[in-house]
């Protein structure tokens, strides 16, 4: 009997669904495959079905790896969400890329002559080019933006939204000239995009980003006020609670900047500086990535706290450059896209290669008399600032909401624009393992040089099932696409962000250009790891002995480890009374289940949420393999998993899993990163929480002895990662004499309190001091007191008890300890870190003055 014929599965493209009369960038009318594509097409049918997933899958994996995040705001909460990336590219080809490319950098000349002419002489407005409301009415311009002095043009880095018509015309739907965003998530799609597929994006011939980003950085360098070889440039962020933080660390990393907070910086003699705790660095170019307002609140906003106080000063002098300049938000007012036509003809003689959209400025009496007769099929934006809020869109609203805002636009008409809802393109899209099409948004990204108009090649691509959900900003988390413009020869590959100038370099060590938020966030980070290790050691020790064969009313040990447990903070501490044995089959389930609780500060899961957020505060600070493991760490109980199993063999695992990665990141800072002030403020955090914890540890579970210590001191070596030293010296001799001297006396052991207070001195010894400072500091002076009492103290005589049965001495060294170096921390943050921020507490204890402060 012959064998069944084997069905060949379709290849992907060939399932394609078509989207109604939608332009598609893939396909000619007559269904076939447009030339630019057929390379790209032939590819990943190549690959097939099977192929397509795998790429989706390991897609999405480097882009988690990466640290592509974006913040979203949703029920009153902000997270941070993954940036969503699909594995085929949207494909332009040569001759529509050079159409795109001429209309971009006209566009990006008439913006230029526009910014200058409203922040100049205005013959716009005294020719009535423009309405005189533009500026009159304008809340987002104060007078302090006319006449300010700029270097090189004012708009360096802008951006246009992009979208093409059902006849294959592009038009723009919005400019972004004060500091576009997604530039750096465009790199990163491309970056990832050439990594699952490397050979076919060679094979395509698709025209590199280098040279655009080759450009960017020495069109910066040459805006220094000081023309130096080698100058500063700082890109100045919002800070971690921005939806664009990880993006700027992302440029800051890749483009070699300084990445830095308003609180980081200062202007002292005119004259734009770093704060670092070697001292004041002077800054040449300022990259801002803060909205125009925000930048200084001595001129402009008074309660920002995003700018520096004085930096319009500093540009007035001439001493420093920034990018955009300031007042570049009004070139992308909605407002002006209705002018634009005309103001090209009366500056430059010539209509806009590429139009702008059907836009109604309501300030006009027959455009709001048309508006509010149309309602229904536009959709409305606030007329002088872009927002990071969708549009207005009526069709979609109740009665009583429409008749609300026609009652507002009525009332305030200047405030509003209407725009027509854009036609947008179509693109295959891989989508739950099927090839489907989706509508097209797309951002380009320019440099303007004194000579030319640099336009990216690509730009940020945004995809989506649904054309409407395009009209929002670009964090409402819709896939996007890697942009690839192909040639129809081989494209350079030579271009490389690497200078090329001859100039030696002077040698640099130290690294005492550290910014004090810099070293904060270090601190910190610091102090959370090492409190998330030692609980989570503990916590794995106890599970260990409840889950084996020893009943647990034979466990002496076992009520003192909980209530060490509890004094670090992990649990209640109603689990650590006398009556244990009852909550024994409570505990078997709690223990578990507080890996994972949310409402505890102090436990498991807060030590690594505190990691997370400090490690991303300094972004740009920590290196990729530091951050993957970071990531990593952070999945083990914070990010949400189907599988979730609270028992204690699960509970086990994830804690096996996570110490190990704690260690591997443990070896990296060890091992990777240069002895700086930055690697010694972390050290400081590890060993300051090390001691600390190690103390509580001890002084919950020694300080009044059990009838038989041997199973609690076996657990307490294990909890501190000493039982192989201590067995490698004494057998199987367990003595509380011998397990005291090396987990507090003993100096060559890295996990004692001894060895933590010694590094201290040090590592605070190796820390920059003031000119005027003579002798020691006051956190030098009581770490090195605490240091000397330690080692003054005799382990014998820790361990003996008195006639109550306590044991004294220990109980006094150690109660000193806790109380003295929560006073070691501060005195390091008076000294260093005072003006960066508040106070954060990780200790298992409050003081009343602490609780005093939490919410009711």
């Amino acid at each position: 009997m012959p064998a069944p014929p084997v069905v060949q599965a379709a290849p992907p493209f060939d399932v394609q669904r078509p989207v109604g009369k939608a332009y598609d960038e893939c396909r000619l009318a007559d269904g076939t495959i447009r030339p630019g594509w057929q390379p790209i097409v032939d590819g990943f049918n190549r690959r097939g079905t099977q192929g397509l997933q795998n790429a989706a899958a390991e897609t999405e994996r480097l882009v988690r790896e990466s640290g592509a995040n974006f913040q979203t705001v949703g029920s009153g909460q902000s997270s941070l969400r993954p940036w969503q990336l699909g594995p085929i590219p949207l494909v332009l080809d040569s001759q529509t890329w050079s159409h795109l490319e001429t209309g971009l950098q006209q566009r990006v000349r008439l913006l230029e002559a526009v910014l200058a002419d409203l922040l100049g002489p205005q013959h716009l407005l005294k020719e009535r080019i423009l309405p005189a409301e533009l500026l009159s009415a304008n809340p987002e311009y104060p007078r302090t933006y006319h006449e300010l002095p700029h270097l090189g043009p004012r708009l360096n880095i802008s951006a246009t939204d992009l979208a093409r018509a059902s006849d294959g015309k592009w038009w723009v739907t919005g400019d972004r000239t004060r500091a576009p965003s997604g530039l750096g998530y465009a790199l990163e799609n491309r970056v990832i995009t050439s990594r699952v597929s490397p050979k076919l994006i060679r094979r395509s011939n698709v025209t590199r980003l280098a040279g655009f980003f080759s450009t960017l950085q020495e069109h910066l360098n040459s805006l220094s006020p000081h023309r130096n070889e080698n100058p500063r440039v700082a890109i100045l962020t919002p800070g971690k609670e921005s939806y664009r933080y990880v993006e700027d660390a992302y440029l800051a990393r890749y483009l070699g900047y300084t990445l830095v907070q308003g609180r980081d910086l200062a202007v002292r003699g005119n004259r734009l500086n770093l704060k670092t705790l070697g001292g004041l660095v002077p800054i040449d170019v300022l990259w801002r990535h803060i909205s125009d307002r925000q930048c200084d609140p001595l001129e402009l906003n008074p309660s920002s706290q995003q700018g520096v106080t004085g930096l319009l000063q500093a540009i007035r002098a001439k001493r420093v450059a920034v990018a955009n300049s300031i007042g570049t938000n009004l070139s992308q007012m909605p407002a002006l896209l209705p002018f634009l036509t005309a103001a090209s003809q009366f500056l430059f003689q010539e209509t806009p290669i590429l139009p702008s959209i059907a836009t109604y400025w309501c300030g006009g009496e027959q455009e709001c008399k048309y508006v509010l007769e149309n309602l229904d099929s536009l959709m409305l934006r606030p007329a002088f600032f872009v927002t990071r809020h969708s549009a207005l869109v009526p069709a979609e609203m109740t009665a009583e909401e429409k008749s609300e805002l026609v009652r507002k636009i009525k009332a305030n008409p200047h405030q509003y624009v209407a725009q027509q809802r854009p036609s947008r393109s179509v693109t295959p899209v891989w989508h739950n393992g099927q090839m489907q099409s989706w509508h097209v948004a797309l951002r380009s990204f320019h440099v303007q040089t004194e000579s030319k108009i640099a336009v990216l090649p690509g730009g940020l691509v945004r995809v989506s099932p649904d054309s409407a959900s395009l009209d929002q900003n670009p964090t409402t988390g819709r896939l996007g696409q890697d942009c690839w413009v192909v040639a129809n020869e081989p494209v350079d590959h030579e271009t490389s962000l690497l200078s090329s100038s001859r100039q030696p370099v002077r040698l640099v060590r130290g690294g005492a250009e550290l910014p004090s938020r810099v070293a904060e966030s270090l601190f910190w980070f610091g102090r959370s790891a090492e409190r998330t290790e030692i609980i989570a050691r503990l916590l794995r020790c106890i599970l260990f002995r409840i889950a084996g064969e020893t009943e647990t009313s034979e466990m002496p040990e076992l009520p003192r480890m909980v209530a060490a447990l509890a004094a670090l903070g992990q649990i209640e501490p109603d689990h650590a009374i006398e009556e244990f044995g009852s909550l024994l089959p409570a505990l078997e389930s709690a223990l578990p289940e507080s890996l994972y609780r949310q409402d505890n500060p102090y436990n498991l899961r807060a030590g690594i949420v505190g990691m997370v957020e400090n490690a991303a505060a300094v972004h740009d600070r920590i290196s990729l393999d530091a951050y993957r493991m970071i990531h990593k760490i952070h999945e083990h109980l914070v990010a949400p998993r189907a599988d979730l199993q609270l028992d204690i063999g699960t509970a086990i695992n994830r804690l096996d899993g996570l110490i190990s990665d704690l260690l591997a990141l443990s070896g990296v800072a060890s091992e990777s990163m240069t002895r700086t002030h930055g690697w010694r403020f972390m050290q400081l955090g590890r060993r300051i929480e090390r001691a600390y914890q190690t103390a509580e540890l001890l002084l919950a579970t020694l300080q009044n002895p059990i009838l038989d210590e041997r199973p609690l001191l076996e657990s307490l070596l294990q909890a501190t990662d000493s039982l192989m030293t201590y067995r490698a010296r004494y057998l199987l001799q367990l003595q509380p004499c011998a397990a005291i001297d090396l987990m507090i006396n003993d100096d060559s052991n890295p996990r004692s309190i001894q060895f933590q207070l010694n590094k201290m001195c040090w590592l605070l010894n190796e820390l920059p001091t003031e000119d005027s400072q003579f002798g020691l500091g006051e956190d030098q002076k009581l770490v090195r007191q605490l240091a000397h009492q330690t080692l003054m103290s005799d382990p014998q005589q820790l361990s003996e008890t008195d006639a109550k049965g306590n044991r004294p001495a220990l109980e006094a060294l150690l109660s000193d300890l806790i109380e003295q170096l929560p006073r070691v921390s501060d005195l390091i943050a008076a000294r260093y870190l005072l003006h960066t921020g508040g106070r954060q507490e990780l200790t298992g204890r409050l003081t009343a003055a602490a609780a005093s402060t939490l919410p009711k």
